[in-house]
């Protein structure tokens, strides 16, 4: 599949950068509404990079001759309601299929009903995973003990959602799989899909289910892709933040966190943070933290590119700018920042690590 992604902005790009290991798509272009200021700069505008792309604002006809899929990205939540339609059925009217990556049933029944009526294709995720479909979240009931997880997990966990979490997934992800790992993963965005793994789905959201009975599922789920796939390593994603920002901005109050880590229990495992200067006393609060509320143990720190803007701490949509690179001072504890994830130097700390902890085979 040859796509356009819609609307286009920082938020993408990570898996602009990882596009070499997408599964069974090339991006051809990208493409942002005139309102987020970034028509006619490179993909990697944020960094000193050149990524080979130019974010445009309108596609011609020519253009449109290159491409055969839309990918819809979370962004579009960020346009006015009027606004999210119009370019979306523009483009589908040129397309032959569409990959949806927004989470919430309004929007996708609108997408889905705009595919039909286009005669589009709408892919979803076991389309593009390919190696199974997700279990059968109803037959799984309340079982007496949880299933051992033999394959050694890598979970990816924040202070908050805005700290380059799905970079990170992505990044050992890359790692892993040109030194010759079979990875299976669960992400914490839906652009999982398009490298071919996992999302959490109605295991995490599904109103349904009872939290006890999410953590079986959860459980269940893990322990089904691991006999089916048959990993040498387990990368999963903790979507949201493992304990409230603010009193305003609770993310869940870390609920999925503790459900996740219930239901499996890591190996290794990296905390991410706001960009800031912290000291060895916060890591150990936030070590103790992670000890007592989810009977995990941080391995590493990761210190992100964002910080959020002090005028919406009290605001009800907490907003973030991207922050200078902070070195990854020495100190009690291991912390890395933006650029270690540009070598293989974080990578090679997880396999090292997990080399001491148990049997973990090396190539």
């Amino acid at each position: 599949m040859k796509a356009v992604v819609y609307p286009y902005d920082f938020e993408f790009i990570s898996t602009l950068k990882c596009r070499s290991i997408l599964k069974d798509i090339e991006i051809v272009y990208l493409l942002s509404p005139m309102g987020f200021g970034i028509s006619g700069k490179d993909g990697y505008y944020l960094q000193d990079e050149n990524s080979g792309f130019t974010i445009k604002s309108e596609l011609n006809n020519d253009e449109y001759a290159n491409i055969d899929t839309l990918i819809i990205t979370e962004s579009i939540l960020k346009l006015p309601v009027a606004d999210r339609m119009g370019e979306i059925e523009s483009v589908l009217s040129k397309c032959s299929f569409a990959i949806n990556l927004v989470y919430g049933n309004d929007f996708s029944k609108a997408v889905g009903k705009l595919c039909q009526e286009k005669n589009v294709k709408l892919i979803d995720n076991f389309d593009l995973i390919g190696s199974q479909k997700a279990i059968d979240l109803n037959r799984v009931g309340l079982p007496s003990e949880r299933n051992r997880i033999s394959t050694p997990v890598v979970a990816i966990c924040g202070l908050a959602p805005m700290t380059q979490k799905f970079d990170l997934q992505l990044y050992f992800r890359n790692h892993l799989l040109r030194n010759g790992y079979k990875v299976s993963q669960i992400g914490t965005k839906l652009n999982s899909q398009l490298f071919g793994f996992h999302t959490w789905g109605e295991a995490l959201y599904d109103n349904r289910f009872t939290e006890v009975e999410k953590i079986a599922k959860i459980n269940q789920l893990v322990k089904d892709i691991e006999l089916v796939e048959k990993p040498d390593v387990f990368i999963i994603g903790i979507p949201d933040a493992i304990v409230p920002y603010t009193h305003k901005h609770t993310f869940r109050y870390g609920i999925p966190a503790f459900e996740i880590f219930n239901a499996v229990s890591p190996d290794y495992t990296v905390l991410s943070l706001f960009n800031g200067e912290y000291t060895d006393e916060f890591y150990e609060e936030m070590i103790k933290v992670c000890n007592y509320k989810f009977n995990i143990d941080i391995d590493c720190f990761y210190n992100s590119h964002f910080v959020p803007v002090s005028l919406s701490i009290n605001a009800n949509d907490l907003s973030y700018s991207l922050a200078e690179k902070k070195s990854a001072v020495g100190g009690k504890y291991q912390v890395f920042n933006s650029e270690s994830i540009e070598s293989s130097e974080m990578y090679d700390y997880m396999i090292e690590s997990l080399k001491q902890y148990g049997q973990f085979k090396s190539y």
